[in-house]
């Protein structure tokens, strides 16, 4: 078989093993089987060097890179919770076989890996020839990645944030709305990039995880990954100012019933000038949300309108113990 024959094989396996939705949560981290599945794909492209590298990336589609970068992903998280050298070089080596400058999740995930590397005494120096190897094209940017983990302290930095809960360590992707030049009479600057933080004082990650495993073991529902969010204030009184309440750290997951109908369920903590006691008095005040607050947490659950030929609306009132247990569970504190 050509090494051209071998690659368009290699592709066809990550087309017929992407990874389901919630693998690309990485605070409730689980194994997947498709892990060995794409590792045993980059292995045997990196065994072809260069030129089967090449003929790998151009035959991708944006399943497959998908599947490559979350691959990724995963193995900077075992990596850490390993604190082992071989995920990272899976990592870096899918990342070098992604096609684009685009394409490489440099500022977030490439980074964290240098960083987890760096922190169980990798050689970065060594990482970067063997990217450079695979990618010849993406040597300068690399490189620049490289240079820049001298400035690098925490993994913060990556805008990455590290959890702990009743899975492990965990990882967190926080949000940045990245500014885009805007278009007017002799040119506007540049709009400035919004960085949603993620500091919270409590264990707000296994608050947001005892929830959702509890909701997910009734049986009535199917939770979905749990992602950072914002707490929008239209969730609460019209008097609420803003497009969102501040927050020290804010996650949320979907849930939904067999009937298709589903709620979100936003899990947040406070700073000290927010009473979310009041907030909670104000988010039940619209019909069929249920909210509760303990201390400087609130939990709202919000159902999703119904689009569909038949106006059926997730009755959220069931999972109102659910949030009650949350927040009186010792280990989310």
């Amino acid at each position: 078989m050509s090494v051209s024959d071998r690659m368009t094989a290699l592709v066809g396996q990550l087309e017929q093993n992407p990874y389901q939705a919630i693998a690309g949560e990485l605070i409730r981290f689980r194994a997947e089987a498709n892990d060995e599945v794409v590792a045993g794909v980059v292995r045997s492209v990196v065994a072809d060097g260069e030129v089967g590298g090449d003929l790998f990336r151009h035959a991708l589609d944006d399943d497959t890179l998908d599947t490559l970068r979350l691959f990724a992903m995963r193995r900077v998280l075992l990596a850490r919770r390993q604190s082992s050298l071989g995920p990272i070089y899976e990592a870096l080596d899918a990342c070098a076989l992604l096609p684009g400058e685009r394409d490489v999740p440099w500022e977030t995930w490439f980074k964290a890996a240098l960083f987890v590397a760096r922190g169980i005494g990798g050689d970065l120096d060594s990482m970067a020839r063997r990217f450079a190897d695979l990618h010849p094209d993406q040597t300068e940017r690399c490189l620049v990645a490289l240079e820049s983990m001298d400035r690098v302290y925490e993994l913060g930095q990556c805008r990455i944030a590290e959890v702990s809960t009743t899975y492990g360590v965990g990882f967190l992707e926080t949000l940045a709305f990245l500014g885009r030049p805007t278009r007017g009479w002799g040119g506007s600057p540049r709009q400035a990039d919004n960085f949603v933080a993620y500091e919270p004082k409590t264990n707000l990650a296994q608050l947001c995880v005892s929830l959702a495993d509890a909701m997910d073991s009734s049986k009535k529902v199917t939770v979905g990954p749990i992602g950072q969010d914002q707490l929008a204030a239209i969730l609460f009184s019209q008097t609420t100012p803003g497009s969102y309440v501040a927050t020290t750290g804010c996650l949320s997951f979907v849930a939904e019933d067999v009937t298709g109908s589903a709620l979100t369920a936003l899990v947040a903590e406070l700073p000290g000038d927010e009473d979310p006691a009041t907030l909670a008095v104000d988010a039940q005040g619209f019909e069929r949300q249920v909210a509760q607050a303990e201390g400087s947490r609130l939990i709202v659950l919000s159902p999703q309108p119904s689009f569909g030929d038949l106006d059926v609306v997730i009755d959220v009132a069931e999972f109102k113990d659910f949030v009650s247990a949350a927040l009186l569970e010792p280990t989310a504190r």
